[in-house]
């Protein structure tokens, strides 16, 4: 079980894990007190039950594996009003680096928090909430508040929810539309028209992309953006050849196809792209330094808490033609509780969680962390969001989840790729991966 659950829980962390390192460790708490019946009908209603209440004080962990300041800040602020509603309950905020490897490590042992982020994109999620890891949540009334197609998404085979969707997640170019209206510039549609605007933005003297891919996670982010706007069924592809030792990725012409143009924006990037830590990159492009970022959609909210007057706007990744490329989106933030907590810790983690559920408080959460909410009713963004939220509800997407095992992963050869822009080199070594993994299995 040990095993398994380790490859579980780094499918399960696979969003939040990739940015480790860009925040420090921190834990925030606050009290509140154990809901009284229909105190959830609002938040006086709920103040006033809670006043007249006796319960015990109880503490419980939150495990937050958004390390974005805005995310926690997001958190912050919704703890605060949580606790005037709910003063005997102490919710601790737990925020650490390299999230994913910690609590892995927590849960192989038995240390499971009592509320967390689940990634319920993979079987493997399924199995270890099957196992106890995951309380049932199926039957909570704060499950209908989630985006119908969202909460289908999460939903096991047989039609249990393990884990409630809070935001959505999208790579996806963000741009400064200052500068593209000082520019005359258009968004583009095709991947030529995005190198050709590149070129355009550097010929004026504009750095035109602010990127970090010091870390590989930020890389696999990238690629798995690229991948899904240039060769659109990639991951598809490359599932085939987890399952088919006889297969492997370079025998798909569209695969060094993918490599040959993702390469191409490193001309256009920072100097110090493998060298500068990614807060500080997002930070550079906030404050006007570049005119563009790739980057997901929880990165909002930290462009905005460094530079409150950016005009933002984010446009898909674009595809090889004006309607070949996908989104690479999905469910992002999904919180789960705890299946060995006590009854108690449970009572209270649904507590939270129904109380982030609701619309008016997803709402703040979604204006200030960035991203969009998976709560129906929730509005997203600015006009300059458009081009990208019309994209998604076409349904010109690849989902953002886990296709095949973790260990088959082009991830650490694609960084070599944007290194050395050796392509022959980046086929090889992903092929090497896929037949070590192969015969590790």
């Amino acid at each position: 079980m040990k095993r398994k659950l380790l490859a579980v829980l780094l499918t399960c962390c696979m969003t939040a894990g990739m940015l480790a390192g860009c925040g420090g460790s921190s834990k925030e708490a606050g009290s509140a007190q154990p809901e009284q019946e229909g105190a959830g009908a609002s938040a006086q209603a709920g103040t006033e039950a809670a006043a007249e209440s006796t319960g015990e004080n109880i503490t419980i962990e939150f495990f937050n594996q958004k390390q974005e300041e805005a995310a926690q800040q997001a958190y912050r602020n919704a703890a605060e009003e949580f606790h005037k509603e709910y003063p005997n309950i102490t919710v601790e905020i737990n925020t650490v680096p390299d999230s994913d490897k910690v609590l892995t490590a927590r849960m192989a042992a038995g240390d499971v928090p009592v509320v967390f982020h689940g990634k319920p994109t993979s079987q493997a999620f399924f199995e270890s909430a099957e196992a106890g890891y995951c309380m049932d949540l199926t039957d909570q009334p704060f499950i209908e508040k989630a985006i119908p197609s969202l909460l289908e998404a999460v939903k096991s085979e047989d039609g249990k929810v393990y884990a409630m969707p809070y935001s959505q997640n999208f790579m996806g170019v963000f741009y400064n539309m200052d500068i593209f209206e000082e520019q005359n510039l258009d968004i583009p549609e095709t991947w030529d028209e995005f190198m050709e605007l590149c070129g355009k933005l550097k010929d004026a003297g504009i750095q035109p992309l602010e990127e970090s891919y010091k870390d590989t996670g930020m890389a696999g982010h990238y690629r798995g953006g690229a991948m899904a706007a240039l060769f659109p069924d990639g991951a598809l592809w490359l599932a085939e050849c987890a399952q088919d030792p006889e297969k492997k990725p370079s025998d798909n012409p569209d695969y060094r196809t993918f490599a040959e143009k993702a390469i191409q924006i490193m001309d256009y990037c920072n100097e110090d792209v493998f060298g500068i830590p990614q807060t500080q990159a997002m930070e550079n492009f906030a404050n006007g330094k570049a005119a563009m970022m790739i980057y997901g959609s929880y990165g909002r909210g930290t462009f905005l808490v460094a530079n409150p007057d950016l005009n933002l706007g984010v446009f898909p990744i674009p595809g090889l033609t004006k309607d070949s490329g996908l989104v690479y989106a999905g469910v992002d933030a999904c919180f789960c509780v705890s299946g060995k907590a006590t009854p108690e810790e449970q009572d209270a983690g649904l507590k939270w969680i129904e109380f982030l559920s609701r619309p008016e408080n997803a709402q703040k959460w979604s204006d200030t962390e960035g991203a969009p909410s998976a709560i129906d009713g929730v509005q997203y963004g600015s006009e300059g969001s458009l081009p990208m939220l019309n994209r998604i509800k076409e349904g010109k997407v690849r989902e953002w989840k886990a296709y095949y095992d973790s260990r088959f992963s082009d991830t650490e050869a694609f960084q070599g790729l944007l290194m050395d822009r050796d392509v022959d080199k980046f086929l090889k070594n992903a092929d090497e991966v896929w037949a070590n993994a192969h015969v590790s299995g």
